[in-house]
C-alpha cells in the first residue's frame, strides 16, 4: 500500500482561471480534485506526525516575511500524463520561494536529486491523443498572469485522495485554515 505523502504548494490566483477550468472539465477525469498548483516542496513521506507538525510550523513562520509574487505563464508542456505551464516571469522568485521553504523538507537521501523546476500543474490527461489536443488548446489560451499570495500543505492519501491540511497567507497574520494532526 502507498504511504500518505505531504506536499507544500502554491495555488496562484490566475486571470485565465475560467478558461483553464473549462479545459480541465473537458479533458481531466478529476477536474475538481485540485486547482492548478505549483509544487513548492515536492511530495515527501513524514516519519511521524511530529515531522509534519514541524513542517507546518516552519511554513507558518517562513510565510510571515513573504510578499505576493506576480507570475506569467506562457507555454504549456507535457510531463508524462500531465500538462504543465512554464513560469516565464517570476520564475526566479518562485525558485527562491522553493529555496526558503525547502528547509521544511526532509534531507534527500541521494545527493544527485533532480533540480527544482517551477511549473504550474494544470491537469492530467491519460490518453495520448486527447493529451495532444488538450496541449494545443492550453497553448491557445495564450499568456496568463497570476499572483501567489499563500502557501498550502496538501495530503496525498494512499488511494490518491487529496486534502488541503493548512493554508498560510503571506505576511504576518493567522493561519486561515489548519487541520489539527492527531495520531
Amino acid at each position: 500500500m502507498k504511504a500518505t505523502q505531504y506536499c507544500v504548494v502554491a495555488f496562484p490566483k490566475l486571470d485565465n482561471e475560467a478558461q483553464f477550468q473549462r479545459l480541465r472539465e473537458k479533458f481531466d477525469p478529476w477536474p475538481y480534485r485540485v486547482r492548478p498548483y505549483i509544487p513548492v516542496v515536492l511530495p515527501f513521506t513524514p516519519a511521524d506526525l511530529d515531522e509534519i507538525q514541524n513542517v507546518s510550523d516552519h511554513v507558518s513562520t517562513a510565510r510571515r516575511t513573504l510578499h505576493p509574487l506576480a507570475i506569467t505563464l506562457h507555454e504549456c508542456v507535457e510531463r508524462g500524463e500531465y500538462l504543465c505551464f512554464s513560469i516565464e516571469q517570476g520564475r526566479d522568485q518562485v525558485v527562491e520561494l522553493h529555496r526558503r521553504i525547502l528547509g521544511s523538507e526532509p534531507m534527500p537521501l541521494l545527493h544527485d536529486t533532480t533540480a527544482y523546476e517551477p511549473l504550474l500543474w494544470l491537469c492530467q490527461v491519460s490518453d495520448p491523443a486527447r493529451r495532444t489536443v488538450a496541449l494545443a488548446e492550453a497553448n491557445g489560451v495564450g499568456r496568463s498572469l497570476g499572483i501567489i499570495d499563500a502557501l498550502s500543505i496538501i495530503r496525498l492519501g494512499p488511494s490518491e485522495d487529496l486534502k488541503i491540511v493548512a493554508v498560510f497567507p503571506f505576511g504576518i497574520g493567522r493561519v486561515d485554515f489548519y487541520e489539527r494532526l492527531t495520531g
